[in-house]
């Protein structure tokens, strides 16, 4: 257990958090009680972020990290009073920039993202809306989102997890 003498975020749940092995640092956002800050964990001590831009409050979201472009992915997730948004955006160390993709997913919470390196795209499966569970599948390549259209394909779930296997490219 670490304890460290500087400041840190304060309790929370429902938040997303993604390791950006560039710059060597967790990045912590957003959260039932964090509203839109965000937090940087370097192994000894946090560091509370003053980006000049940075996406709404809001909870239930999922982060990836794109070690490619090096930047820290961030998509969907939910408003305090259960707005959803389909929104991306990028972190970069400095700050969030939102993206405008052509094409993007519905707005959803509960979903997972995982970063496929051999392939280079952010991989996001299912999620939920309102009570409607999601199984579709799309990949974020920083430009765009694109629908994949598996022939087998999990049933439609939420609050699950994901994670890349580079030993077999999975």
């Amino acid at each position: 257990q670490h304890n460290p003498a500087t400041l840190k975020p304060s309790v929370r749940q429902n938040h997303a958090m993604a390791y950006d092995s560039v710059r060597g640092k967790v990045v912590l956002f957003g959260g039932s009680s964090g509203g839109s800050e965000t937090w940087e964990w370097d192994g000894a001590n946090w560091t509370q972020m003053d980006p000049a831009t940075k996406p709404s409050v809001r909870q239930n979201h999922a982060m990836a990290f794109d070690s490619t472009r090096g930047k820290v992915v961030l998509f969907g997730g939910s408003t305090a009073n259960y707005t959803y948004n389909d929104e991306i955006w990028e972190w970069d160390g400095t700050n969030w920039t939102q993206m405008d993709p052509a094409t993007k997913p519905t707005a959803r919470y509960g979903h997972a993202i995982a970063y496929d390196s051999a392939r280079g795209r952010v991989v996001m499966f299912g999620g939920d809306v309102a009570g409607s569970g999601r199984n579709d599948t799309w990949e974020w390549d920083g430009t765009n989102w694109t629908q994949m259209d598996p022939t087998t394909k999990p049933s439609a779930c939420s609050w699950h997890a994901m994670t890349y296997d580079s030993a077999r490219g999975k």
